[in-house]
């Protein structure tokens, strides 16, 4: 333990009692939009717990949602620490971990799963149904510092960021959408709709797999844009031009091979269903504040596949920080900004207002 962190903690004899001036944390509170920036105390550790001094974390578009307090976060634990996104430095270990030591670079997985389910014995933790997420159901990395399960952690490579490993979660969740849900071959045409991260992110790694790919957005979205842009994304104002108009010019007609909806916007399944070929497929990856309406028999008869995608499964980790650390896709250059925990209104208003592309905290 570093001997700085070691002389703000006084242990009694029973167990680790933090004495430490108050942790700052962002939190919520109260079912109701905002968020709370508050002085907590620091975790104690479990026996297979590690705990983690947080370098970076970043807000998720799930993040947005809690703000708000839409109703897909409406049962979630209150109060708790936000965020599942983040990286650090490990400053204490309990008696039962294995394999990592203080002073180690981590970043997490976001899910803790049951391990025992038949979604997690095939390696879909994502899917258990007795899991948790740090962010909702236990307290997260928007915090100077957080505990986690040691066998949900991944080191560094050395040479990466603790800004570029906060975003392995973000980048996780897409290759899973992209890699493991989404059916396409090189030369198929890919309309992804969002400009956010999440849809940036898949996009690039559309690109990878040699897809031709469009993404959309609105007017507000000039910045996310331009990031497309300087990444070699194709993209399409749908406020000014008409999506459809454009798939079928690109395509001879015959509409876009995949759509992949990566906002959280009922409109846009439906435009989905209306841009792809026939026997075309869909991945939806957006959370939803309420029904989505479709045209069935339009569906039905064309044979449209529509698929949900969620999260992340735990090989998904490893292979993105190989993604980064080889510079096959680009994260860093969807971080646009960067704010303190005591920044977290600003912070959140630059992502909910699409302002800018990632945002992260830097405690």
């Amino acid at each position: 333990m570093g001997q700085a962190f070691a002389q703000n903690i006084k242990r009694n004899e029973s167990s680790i009692a933090y004495t430490v001036h108050a942790l700052k944390a962002v939190m919520k509170t109260r079912p109701e939009p905002g968020v709370t920036v508050k002085d907590i105390p620091v975790p104690v550790i479990g026996d297979d717990e590690v705990l983690i001094k947080v370098k970076a974390a970043a807000i998720c578009g799930s993040d947005l949602g809690i703000y708000n307090y839409t109703p897909a976060y409406s049962k979630m634990k209150l109060p708790v620490v936000m965020g599942h996104e983040f990286a650090g430095e490990i400053v204490e270990t309990g008696k039962q971990v294995k394999g990592y030591s203080v002073g180690e670079r981590v970043l997490s997985e976001s899910v803790k799963a049951c391990k025992k389910c038949g979604f997690c014995k095939v390696g879909m933790s994502n899917l258990c149904d007795e899991s948790t997420l740090f962010g909702i159901h236990t307290d997260g990395g928007f915090a100077e510092y957080i505990a986690v399960p040691y066998k949900l952690l991944h080191r560094l490579p050395e040479g990466m960021s603790y800004e570029e490993a906060a975003l392995v979660e973000p980048l996780s969740n897409a290759l899973h959408f992209v890699k493991d849900i989404t059916p396409f071959k090189s030369g198929d045409f890919v309309v992804v709709q969002g400009c956010g991260p999440i849809g940036l992110y898949s996009a690039q790694l559309f690109k990878l797999g040699s897809a031709r790919v469009l993404i959309t957005g609105l007017s507000v979205d000039t910045v996310r844009f331009k990031i497309g842009e300087r990444l070699g994304i194709e993209t399409l104002n749908i406020q000014k031009e008409s999506l459809e108009d454009r798939v079928m010019e690109l395509t001879n007609g015959e509409g876009a091979d995949v759509a992949f909806v990566a906002v959280g916007a009922p409109p846009a399944v439906k435009q989905a269903t209306e841009i792809v070929k026939k026997r075309g497929h869909i991945t939806v990856v957006g959370i939803f504040g309420k029904e989505v309406p479709l045209d069935m028999t339009w569906i039905v008869r064309r044979e449209l596949k529509i698929v949900g995608a969620y999260d992340a499964k735990p090989e998904n980790f490893p292979q993105s920080i190989g993604l980064i650390s080889s510079g096959k896709v680009n994260v860093v250059e969807v971080l646009t900004h960067r704010f303190s925990l005591d920044e977290a209104e600003a912070a959140f208003r630059v992502a909910l207002d699409k302002t800018g592309g990632k945002v992260e905290f830097i405690p």
